[in-house]
Order: C-alpha cells, then sequence, then structure tokens
C-alpha cells in the first residue's frame, strides 16, 4: 500500500523535487480518510456521485445523526487498510447548527488512526 505524502494544506509533498511517497499502511490511511471525508458528493464534475453526501443528509435542518453515523462509519469502513472502527461520535450542536466527529480506526497493520472534523488525523501505534 502507497500514496502519495500531502502538506497539511492537502497540496503534495515535493521534496528536492520529488514527490513524497508514504508507505505504512496507517499514514496511507489516515490520508485516504481525510481526502475522503473533504470530497464533497457532486464536487467532481466528470462523476457528480463521488463523495460524502454532505448536502442531503448533514448540511440540512434537522439531521438524522443515525444515519449519518452509519454514513462515516460506512466511509471508514470502505478505506483500504481500516479493519474495524473503534469509536466514532457525533456532537451537534442545535442553536449553532454545526456538525462535528470524531473517530477511532484499527489498520491492518495494527495502528490506530485517530480523526475528526477540524483536527488532524493523528497515528498511534
Amino acid at each position: 500500500m502507497s500514496t502519495f505524502a500531502q502538506e497539511t494544506d492537502g497540496d503534495l509533498k515535493i521534496v528536492n523535487g520529488q514527490l513524497v511517497l508514504v508507505t505504512r499502511v496507517a499514514d496511507c490511511v489516515a490520508i485516504e480518510l481525510r481526502n475522503r471525508f473533504l470530497f464533497v458528493k457532486g464536487e467532481y464534475f466528470l462523476d457528480t456521485q463521488l463523495g460524502v453526501p454532505y448536502l442531503a443528509f448533514i448540511w440540512v435542518k434537522n439531521p438524522d445523526l443515525l444515519l449519518i453515523r452509519s454514513l462515516f462509519r460506512k466511509i471508514i469502513l470502505d478505506t483500504n487498510g481500516v479493519t474495524s472502527v473503534l469509536d466514532l461520535s457525533l456532537d451537534f450542536n442545535s442553536s449553532t447548527r454545526k456538525l462535528s466527529f470524531t473517530f477511532r480506526a484499527q489498520c491492518e497493520d495494527g495502528n490506530v488512526v485517530n480523526g475528526g472534523s477540524n483536527q488532524p488525523f493523528i497515528v498511534e501505534p
């Protein structure tokens, strides 16, 4: 398993004119999960069915938290290298209409990826 490393802003990481390749499973999973949660359904013009359906289920007046939880769980579990979801919690503030989430996912290599909205995706042994 491998992927290209990314800077904190999502740009590809380039060192001495070369793209940096990440090969550790947990690091690849962290990058892939970050990208998957940032990808809004409909934003890719060649296939508008790809991405997270934020507009349909999350950015609505009364979001269904059970549906969102199952959607986020599916996104995590469908990521190559993830074996299980150890923890997934949602926090919805109805007055500000903001939803935040955190999760812990077990990887094939035994490491755990922690992440969520507005926080970095971190690998712990």
